[in-house]
């Protein structure tokens, strides 16, 4: 989440009257995150979020993403509702910018998590690939594996101002996770997303899950890996513990498939170049503002070169 349109009181009078959302008391910006603009809306009947969605969305993609909110709630997994406007619309617009108003979730992200949650974490992501595998919308993922090349051309000239000496280890990672990508692994909706500030907590239980703006139809396997490097490094240094309660979780409601263990280390590492190479690309084309803090991409380095070594020393299982 951030802020990046900004709105004037009478601005959110407007947009709040296409909906039965009660007389408004107050409205503040949400600064966290990168993609949209949300803000929290205070009214006499309850708390809400207005998400702007900004350029970096695909406004094609947009009923996807909201009707796959709807779908998920629907399924018994809390994350947020798209409503309902006065025209039986899920969006409207502000100066032909798509919005839309949810539900306002309680609970608040982790900076620090047990292996507890992470087994939580684990159970929840697979609740939300069994929810949605017969969602009948297959989106392909703009951030799959061969996208990676695609991200590094763009960036290569600059590679090495942003992490010295990186262009070298990141063009033959990319060749190599590229030509040892599995092609026969379970599909179906995935997160594509599931960060430690997606996930919402209140006593140490999830209460709502987050940003589905980069959901898509791919690998079940890779949302795994996805979530395993996004929970499982604290201070560059890999928690096998957090790790094997992740994939116990998920292995409550899913079982892996033996190709799926088989290919892991290639997901992470595909994962890892995914979130290192829009960082990097962040980094050189997005401008930092108060609102907005691109993201480190030397954590996600490490955590590729951490996986390059642990392909032969490390089961993610045992």
């Amino acid at each position: 989440m951030a802020v990046h349109t900004k709105l004037s009181k009478n601005n959110v009078l407007d947009i709040i009257d296409n909906y039965e959302l009660g007389t408004l008391i107050k409205y503040t910006g949400i600064k966290e995150g990168i993609e949209n603009t949300n803000y929290l809306i205070y009214t006499t009947k309850n708390k809400f979020v207005l998400t702007i969605f900004e350029e970096r969305v695909n406004y094609s993609q947009i009923p996807f993403f909201l009707n796959l909110m709807k779908r998920t709630n629907e399924k018994g997994i809390l994350c947020p509702l798209p409503l309902i406007n006065k025209k039986g619309r899920m969006t409207n617009y502000f100066h032909k910018k798509k919005l839309a108003i949810f539900n306002f979730l309680k609970g608040k992200s982790k900076k620090n998590w047990s292996k507890n949650e992470c087994f939580q974490v684990g159970k929840i992501l697979a609740n939300f690939h069994i929810a949605n595998k017969f969602n009948p919308r297959k989106v392909k993922n703009d951030f799959g594996h061969l996208s990676l090349k695609r991200i590094f051309n763009k960036c290569k000239s600059q590679l090495n101002k942003v992490i010295p000496d990186s262009h070298k280890i990141i063009n033959e990672e990319i060749n190599y996770v590229i030509s040892k990508w599995p092609s026969e692994l379970p599909k179906g909706i995935i997160h594509a997303d599931f960060f430690p500030d997606n996930v919402l907590f209140s006593k140490n239980r999830i209460t709502g899950i987050l940003d589905f703006y980069f959901s898509c139809y791919d690998f079940l396997s890779y949302d795994l890996a996805i979530t395993i490097n996004a929970w499982c490094f604290k201070n560059n240094k890999f928690s096998n513990d957090l790790s094997k309660n992740i994939i116990k979780g998920y292995e409550s409601v899913r079982k892996l498939q033996k190709n799926e263990k088989k290919s892991l280390n290639i997901l992470l590492r595909g994962a890892s170049l995914r979130f290192l190479l829009t960082r990097i690309y962040d980094s050189i084309f997005v401008d930092e503002n108060k609102f907005l803090k691109n993201k480190n991409p030397l954590e996600f380095l490490n955590i590729l070169k951490f996986h390059i070594i642990a392909s032969k020393q490390v089961d993610y299982f045992e």
